[in-house]
């Protein structure tokens, strides 16, 4: 059983999470993007060993961790201000556009788990890019008056990389994960937030495990559940994109069935999340049904060795293919389009 949150803990995360909400739509992030060219600008709670276990982590559950964040990244896009920016920036509006940004989002997410972080390093110049285009993106957005990308919107965003693993391990396929597995993952967010920008009043990856999961539980269930409940059409939409454009990395990906399993894992903990037997958030056909049971069984199955090493081995071998020859892309988008490229010099 889970152990109840103590009255003190729960107090400090509600305290936490109300600050977010209604200070941190007052603060852009930050756009200092020359701080990353200084020498020595990783911050003072910065540990090296322990942000190599967290990338350690991820290679060690490549194929689990990708899973959860998806579903985070679905539960994100359904924020009222997270969505105006995506669409107001026509980088996710068709399956292209998606498959094209989440891509290279997800190229960078890579170099950040698997590069020394050391300045010069493709770790350092990658986070240098992805603030630049972030920084870009809210002076635009702010420029047509629909306001800058808040405090609040990259740490909605920060959940999305990384609440579900730490709220919802097993029923994301961490069956084994140890607090110091989490402890070192949740390090690895803290330390890319605050690069990013996000002020450390804001950043919802603190150093205690127990104080993380306190505020991602309660940014679930208060933020993320109703929006995601509520089936803005907007957010079916992108939520659609995104399935469609990033199929060719995944063809299990599919708007109806991922939306049903993000509905699941907001649900209170009595409901399971490891079954489809309860009513669907959006109605499946007979074949995606299938597949939905077919997902839970691999999540499940991920407790055994053998199960996990063979379902990284399969996202191993599909990054591969993405980067060399993405021949579901050539079908979906044609040659020309298929072939998504980050950093400068990135053959």
């Amino acid at each position: 059983m889970t152990k109840p949150i103590s009255a003190e803990a729960q107090f400090s995360a509600e305290n936490f999470v109300q600050h977010l909400l209604e200070e941190g739509i007052k603060y852009g992030c930050s756009e200092s993007a020359s701080s990353f060219k200084s020498e020595e600008n990783l911050p003072s709670f910065y540990d090296k060993n322990m942000f190599k276990r967290g990338q350690k982590f991820f290679n060690d559950n490549i194929f689990a961790l990708l899973y959860s964040k998806f579903l985070g990244l679905l539960s994100n896009i359904a924020t009222p201000s997270v969505l105006r920016i995506l669409i107001f920036t026509k980088k996710s509006g068709s399956p292209l556009d998606a498959y094209r940004r989440y891509l290279s989002t997800v190229f960078h997410m890579c170099i950040w788990y698997q590069s020394d972080f050391t300045p010069g390093s493709p770790l350092w110049k990658s986070l240098l890019e992805v603030k630049n285009k972030h920084s870009f993106a809210s002076r635009k957005s702010c420029a047509k008056g629909l306001g800058l990308i808040t405090q609040k919107d990259m740490a909605l965003t920060q959940f999305g990389f990384m609440g579900f693993a730490v709220i919802k391990s097993k029923e994301v396929g961490l069956h084994n994960a140890t607090n110091e597995d989490l402890r070192a993952f949740v390090h690895v967010w803290r330390v890319i937030g605050c690069l990013m920008g996000i002020e450390n009043r804001f950043n919802i990856s603190r150093d205690s495990l127990e104080e993380t999961k306190d505020i991602c539980k309660i940014l679930a269930e208060k933020l993320l559940k109703p929006v995601v409940e509520n089936k803005d059409q907007d957010f079916i939409n992108m939520a659609t994109y995104l399935s469609d454009g990033m199929w060719s990395l995944n063809p299990t990906l599919n708007a109806k069935i991922y939306l049903n399993i993000v509905y699941k894992l907001l649900e209170k903990p009595k409901s399971t999340c490891t079954t489809a037997d309860s009513k669907p958030f959006i109605q499946m056909n007979f074949p995606q049904t299938l597949l939905l049971r077919f997902l839970f069984f691999v999540i499940w199955s991920l407790q055994f060795d053998i199960c996990r090493i063979v379902c990284n081995y399969i996202q191993h071998i599909s990054f591969w293919l993405i980067r060399v020859f993405p021949f579901l892309a050539y079908y979906q988008f044609g040659y020309s389009k298929s072939h998504v490229r980050i950093l400068q010099g990135d053959a």
